[in-house]
């Protein structure tokens, strides 16, 4: 017995007992005769003293033995590339003396190394005796399955099924594409064909538009029993959506299988074709080197305007995604009213106005009590995470000549973070230099300084190339140019699924603070190559919620409504569910994987017709004896309190039987 007071406590639990004893039954008058009074005291002390021990809540610690019967996972797999026609292995076991437990694994991929991570976590501090796998050794996801086994602590014997000799087929082995293109630009797709003993023979690749119209193909020639080449194509991304391509390679005589020859994938065509409007407040050569920047990007389109000469009609800016106003406003030109409201890119100049531009609360101030300019260069920050820029690009630009840039201390809002910041001589003063921020749902970004016309040259001086340069004016454009204006109704989902995986949609309401409710009742109507349904949203937090499952592979459209303070709300998308060909792609089976398996974790590879000798080496596996220590609070132990109940009672029997009234 464990307690958790000092051991004189329990003298204390016995001196209750007795004390209370001696008081009720030998102070005073003698009420019953000598031993009667004693046997009394003696229940009477032994009950006390037992509640009192009770309410120091004691511990009884005792050792159990368990045995635990052995058990043997049985894992089938039950992939395309495994003739249905094969056997299931549990049949043929007999399940004694172990517990046999019957699983399959597999379907349109196959992942071994996962399965057994999958029964080694299940089955942690369990009496695992084996692992029975029964495959044909074809793995498409997941890692080494070897390699897992080395990190197993029980045997597995694997079960060799599947034929090791190469079949007469050929097939699409892997397809390799954008899954995003520009509309009008061109994205590459790489086809990956394999052949096994059609030497001699040859094949038509053909891809074909979700239209119907065929879009490139080209002739294989199988030069060799074991073949496998790649094939690259250049496609044009002539439609703006979720665009269907479907690849056909044609049959060959005497093919094991033709589903192989077919594969379907999917690439988001977006029409990311943005015009910018760069408006100066007077003539200056960074407004050419600006320009030329942008539309290094074949999907910007700039035009550059003088403030005294701004001919844009009013209708007109609407087609413009990006402002960038350069020494703007000035003392003689405000910002355009036109464009408040468009994503802007700020160049702070000599002619810039400062008091005009921190009027303007962009999220960056500049304080100055001098009008005279400072000579400073670039130090790339390495902690700025609005947006990336490639490998090389900051070094670059730490490189290139100084910018001049209105002297003043800067004072930056929350959320504005530094791209670059000054150097001032060999001085790191810390104020930015081209910075970025989200603020306020506009995107503003800040170049404090002017002369970018001889980055632009130094660039190219310096690396026989303007890349530098224009790859970190296309970022700053890419990011600026993103318009963060909310709908009230909006739907998201992934433009890819697999085929298999549970498709979950979310939808979040927004009422005119832009604040989340979820009060209205929302649908959801899905239309597909065939499949219509109609569906409606469940809440979810703050917002709605619909699973629809696994859908078969193909192309979808949905529109989903709510309504809300009288207004009609809708949102439209699409999605594509592409199918896996990946069981098809290899047909031999690799039944060397399997005897390695086996061999690393202390089992052995059976065929088919071995099973018998299987089931005979598991009948060997023994149960196994776990001992271990249990701890039990005293006072949850049903006898304490029946013990108890008992002492007293027959305190009362004996007082009863000897005339007490």
């Amino acid at each position: 017995m464990i307690i958790d007071y000092p051991w004189y406590y329990v003298l204390f639990c016995l001196l209750a007992g007795a004390a209370y004893a001696a008081g009720l039954y030998y102070v005073g008058r003698r009420r019953f005769g000598k031993g009667v009074n004693a046997l009394l005291a003696a229940l009477r002390f032994v009950a006390v003293s037992a509640i009192a021990l009770l309410l120091l809540a004691p511990v009884a610690k005792r050792t159990v033995n368990e045995q635990q019967t052995p058990i043997v996972v049985v894992a089938q797999d039950v992939s395309e590339s495994i003739d249905s026609t094969q056997l299931t292995v549990d049949g043929f076991l007999k399940g004694e003396p172990y517990e046999m437990v019957y699983e399959t694994f597999g379907g349109t991929t196959t992942d071994i190394a996962s399965e057994l991570s999958d029964i080694a976590s299940r089955y942690q501090g369990r009496n695992l005796g084996a692992v029975v796998l029964a495959t044909d050794g074809i793995y498409n996801r997941g890692g080494n399955p070897a390699t897992t086994a080395e990190r197993l602590s029980f045997p597995v014997y694997t079960v060799a099924l599947g034929d090791t000799t190469p079949q007469r087929d050929a097939a699409l082995a892997s397809v390799r594409h954008n899954r995003i293109a520009f509309l009008e630009s061109t994205f590459p797709v790489e086809v990956t064909v394999n052949a096994n003993r059609l030497k001699g023979q040859s094949a038509l690749l053909t891809i074909v538009d979700g239209q119907g119209h065929k879009v490139a193909e080209q002739r294989v020639d199988y030069s060799d029993s074991r073949f496998s080449t790649t094939l690259a194509f250049s496609l044009k991304a002539a439609v703006a959506g979720l665009q269907k391509y479907t690849l056909h390679l044609s049959v060959v005589e005497g093919e094991k299988t033709i589903t192989n020859n077919t594969q379907v994938f999917y690439t988001d065509v977006i029409d990311g074709h943005r015009k910018v409007a760069i408006i100066g407040n007077a003539p200056h050569p960074d407004l050419t080197a600006l320009k030329q920047a942008v539309g290094s990007n074949p999907n910007y389109e700039a035009a550059v305007f003088l403030s005294d000469e701004l001919r844009i009609k009013n209708e007109e800016w609407k087609d413009y995604s990006l402002v960038v106003l350069h020494n703007l406003p000035s003392a003689t030109h405000q910002v355009p009213k036109e464009c408040e409201g468009l994503p802007q890119v700020f160049v702070i100049g000599g002619q810039t106005d400062l008091p005009r531009f921190n009027a303007l609360h962009t999220g960056l101030e500049i304080v100055s009590k001098v009008k005279k300019s400072s000579e400073v260069t670039a130090v790339f920050n390495g902690q700025f995470s609005l947006f990336t820029l490639e490998e090389g690009d900051g070094s670059a630009i730490e490189q290139l000549p100084p910018l001049s840039a209105p002297f003043g201390e800067g004072k930056m809002a929350v959320g504005l973070q530094s791209l670059f910041t000054a150097r001032l001589g060999s001085i790191d003063s810390r104020q930015p230099l081209v910075a970025a921020t989200t603020r306020g749902g506009q995107r503003r970004a800040f170049v404090w300084g002017e002369g970018l016309w001889k980055w632009r040259l130094g660039d190219y001086l310096n690396n026989n190339t303007h890349e530098h340069f224009d790859h970190v004016v296309s970022q700053i454009v890419n990011f600026t140019a993103v318009n963060d204006n909310r709908e009230r109704f909006i739907v998201e989902t992934d433009r890819h699924y697999a085929e298999g995986d549970e498709i979950v949609v979310s939808a979040q309401l927004y009422n005119a603070n832009f604040e989340p409710v979820n009060g209205p009742d929302a649908t959801f109507s899905l239309q597909g190559d065939s499949i219509k349904g109609d569906y409606n949203f469940s809440r979810r937090g703050s917002g709605y919620s619909l699973s629809l499952g696994a859908l078969p592979e193909g192309l979808y459209h949905y529109t989903a409504a709510t309504t809300f303070d009288g207004e009609n709300l809708t949102a439209q998308g699409s999605f594509a569910v592409e199918a896996l060909h990946l069981e098809q792609a290899n047909l031999t089976a690799d039944h060397s994987l399997l005897a390695t398996i086996s061999a690393i974790t202390g089992g052995k590879m059976y065929y088919p017709n071995e099973l018998s000798a299987l089931d005979a080496q598991l009948s060997t596996l023994k149960p196994v004896i776990y001992t271990h220590t249990r701890f039990s609070e005293l006072l949850n132990l049903p006898w304490v309190l029946i013990l108890i109940i008992l002492l007293l009672g027959a305190e009362w029997v004996l007082r009863k039987y000897h005339g007490e009234v």
